[in-house]
């Protein structure tokens, strides 16, 4: 007896369920960590560049009242780099980061004199020319919301963008009728320091590759004031002044990034 009941006690305890090993709770992606990137895209200006001038030889203006001459610097590719570094806190969707930016882009324009033919001159008297670019910088932080591999981000900072300018007038101050009059040429170049702010989205494949987009706005507004000394004609010597004013500038683009070592997944 003794036997068969320690044959059933043992078939009982083999029918006992095991209790099965706790759940692993899947790993949660967090966007920490330095990453560099590449990216192409468009840039546009807000708006016309403008130009005013003195008088010429027979007492015309550029556009006829030498105010706010519009002329368009059209479109322009654009492309460059990012080094940067982002934070997330693990167990929050709030990332933290800077970024700097490197590029090229060029937008240009010029405008002619409309009042040429009353020289009876084969080609303008006066030409303006404007260049945004060509090389251009950003450094900005950036502040996201994650939603595990999306991230929806923010950015505003510092821009440092190449800009020039030239004024060329064959016809200012006194001169006959075509032209014949003083010879003015003003230039100007510089690197405006301004700022820039944008939104955009990015998604991470997985660890170290992400796609990004998006939306950027240098704010390249600024009207200069030059002032240029006729080197021939009746009125050699004489120092006249023109302005320009420059537009600010819409950027869009996609980009690739890849992200170096730091903490990629967090566990609960």
């Amino acid at each position: 007896m003794s036997i068969l009941l320690a044959i059933s006690g043992a078939a009982s305890a083999a029918d006992m369920a095991v209790k099965a090993p706790p759940m692993v709770p899947p790993p949660v992606f967090n966007w920490t960590g330095f990453y560099i990137g590449g990216f192409v895209g468009g840039a546009v200006a807000d708006r016309d560049a403008s130009a005013s001038e003195p008088a010429n030889a027979a007492g015309f203006f550029y556009n006829g009242t030498g105010l706010n001459t519009p002329y368009s610097l059209g479109a322009s590719f654009i492309g460059g780099g990012t080094i940067g570094y982002n934070w997330q806190k693990p167990g929050t969707n709030f990332v933290l980061g800077i970024e700097g930016e490197a590029g090229y882009l060029h937008l240009n324009g010029s405008r002619q004199d409309v009042n040429a033919a009353a020289f009876g001159l084969a080609l303008p008297d006066s030409v303006n020319t404007t260049r945004i670019g060509d090389a251009y910088g950003v450094i900005a932080g950036r502040a996201g919301w994650a939603v595990n591999q999306a991230l929806l981000y923010v950015k505003g900072g510092v821009a440092f963008v190449a800009n020039s300018y030239s004024f060329n007038d064959s016809c200012v101050g006194a001169g006959p009728p075509g032209c014949g009059g003083g010879a003015l040429i003003t230039r100007h170049s510089d690197t405006q320091v301004t700022y820039a702010v944008g939104a955009g989205v990015e998604y991470a494949f997985n660890t170290n590759w992400s796609i990004k987009g998006e939306y950027l706005y240098l704010g390249t507004q600024k009207t200069y004031t030059q002032s240029g000394v006729l080197t021939a004609g009746g009125g050699v010597g004489t120092v006249y002044t023109n302005s320009n004013s420059d537009p600010g500038v819409h950027t869009g683009k996609i980009g690739v990034n890849y992200r170096f070592g730091g903490p990629v997944v967090a566990r609960y």
